[in-house]
């Protein structure tokens, strides 16, 4: 009698241990109605393995998670190629999108992209281009500020000749 129930604890102890994802079965629609592209779908967190070539969203409301398996990562999430799963991570915090967690493309308001980060100003050399928010680097002939525009004190200024 005594060996059966140890056999029975065993089986239940090493079900208890197998991942997660191995247990759960696919179901038809998660909560956004959708589980296309998935492997592994529930309807309380939606995917949770994606096709090989997709990348898994995980989407945050609260303390609650859903993931969608996509091909593109939405603005401002990245994505990183792994052996177990392909995942959308999300960019630096001054970054609106980006290639890399290293590498914005973009930046978000207050930010000016100069290769490849976001700063809140300019670095020396460099002017900022408000409708790209970009920094470029300033052509050798370029003046530097208003400062410079006014005529120098050392130099006399240009008169007509009298008539």
């Amino acid at each position: 009698m005594r060996a059966p129930l140890c056999l029975l604890l065993l089986v239940a102890h090493a079900v208890d241990m197998l991942p997660l994802n191995r247990r759960k079965k696919q179901v038809g629609a998660g909560q956004g109605g959708n589980c296309t592209g998935c492997v592994i779908c529930s309807e309380e967190n939606g995917c949770s393995t994606c096709q090989q070539r997709l990348f898994l969203f995980i989407r945050r409301e609260g303390i609650r998670q859903y993931g969608k398996c996509v091909h593109d990562c939405p603005p401002g999430y990245f994505g990183i190629r792994g052996q177990e799963v392909n995942r959308c991570k999300k960019c630096g915090a001054t970054c609106e999108s980006c290639f890399s967690q290293d590498f914005c493309i973009q930046c978000k308001r207050r930010f000016y992209l100069y290769k490849g980060k976001c700063l809140p100003t300019c670095p020396p050399g460099t002017t900022a281009q408000q409708s790209t928010r970009e920094c470029q680097e300033r052509s050798p002939g370029q003046k530097k500020g208003r400062r410079e525009q006014r005529p120098r004190k050392d130099r006399k200024p240009d008169r007509k000749p009298p008539r």
